[in-house]
């Protein structure tokens, strides 16, 4: 009894002895842990100081952005001014030489009714459907066509599965086929009649929103194209007029002038040309006659064509 005893007590010993072991062992590791756990509190220290060295080099650039845009800003002012100088020299330069004046302002009575039946012609235009619109009403026409083909597809499956089930034995593997396919092909088909049902009402006023469109371009066919004539040669007559005062090297007028400068640009010329030629059009169908400003002042109420159209033409001078 007595020896089981002492073989017992020697075996605690032992594992007192490991635990104490594994215990001086655990104690090193966590003295290992704490030395890393204070380098990685130094290493999140120096990634703070470099982050705030990043924000404040971000902070540094956006105020140099801030500068050199304002610095770009003032120097095309200042091109722009002396841009407008050595235009003005030159105009003077061409008068001292006796430069004949460009005659842009004499109105021929054929371009008035140029210009009346390019109006017209616009705005019977306008009273059609846009690409966009009849594009609009063909998706919604589609959307409900293919409603009802998924519809009659679905129910076409289900008729099949139908003829499946009356003419084979219940055990079949057949007829466990045909069963599960008659349920999904009947919830199917219902679905998409209910989505037909939804989309009837919009496909049926989209193909009558066409069907009146088509009537009307078939009967204002002859003056929408009647105008699209006439502003054809509209903008050929005066794009001529142009050209020969530029290559005459006349001097064109002050509205001119003040927006599209004194002669065509050395790069992109023809856009220019096509734009002076817009400006022309625009002075001859509202009969503008300001000496100053090119386009006249801005339709103080809102015309669909003429409002637009200044808007347009005042952006795209902006950039010469």
């Amino acid at each position: 009894m007595s020896d089981d005893y002492g073989h017992e007590v020697r075996r605690l010993e032992t594992r007192t002895s490991s635990v104490e072991s594994d215990l001086y062992s655990l104690r090193s590791k966590l003295g290992e842990v704490d030395d890393l756990d204070h380098e990685l509190r130094g290493i999140r220290s120096e990634i703070g100081s470099v982050e705030d060295d990043v924000n404040s080099v971000r902070s540094d650039l956006s105020e140099l952005d801030d500068d050199v845009r304002s610095h770009i800003r003032d120097t095309e002012q200042a091109l722009k001014r002396l841009t407008g100088r050595i235009q003005a020299l030159e105009a003077h330069l061409l008068a001292a030489r006796g430069a004949p004046q460009a005659d842009l302002d004499t109105i021929d009575p054929e371009w008035r009714k140029l210009a009346r039946a390019a109006n017209h012609g616009w705005h019977v235009r306008t009273g059609l459907l846009s690409d966009h619109q009849r594009e609009a009403h063909h998706r919604r026409i589609r959307e409900y066509e293919g409603a009802i083909e998924e519809r009659d597809e679905h129910r076409g499956k289900v008729v099949e599965a139908a003829g499946i089930l009356a003419g084979t034995p219940r055990t079949s593997r057949e007829f466990k086929q045909a069963v599960m396919d008659f349920g999904m092909s009947r919830a199917l088909a219902e679905s998409h009649e209910q989505r037909a049902r939804k989309l009837a009402d919009a496909a049926k006023a989209a193909q009558a929103a066409l069907a009146q469109d088509e009537v009307l371009r078939r009967a204002k066919a002859s003056l929408i194209e009647r105008g699209e004539k006439a502003q054809k040669k509209l903008e050929w007559l005066l794009h001529g007029r142009l050209v020969e005062a530029v290559a005459m090297r006349a001097l064109l007028p002050m509205w001119f002038v003040t927006v599209l400068g004194p002669v065509p640009p050395a790069e992109k010329t023809q856009e220019w040309m096509d734009l002076a030629t817009q400006v022309m059009v625009y002075r001859v169908t509202y009969e503008v006659t300001d000496q100053v400003v090119a386009l006249g002042p801005e339709p103080a109420d809102y015309a669909p064509r003429r409002t637009t159209w200044h808007h347009e033409l005042t952006r795209a001078l902006r950039r010469w």
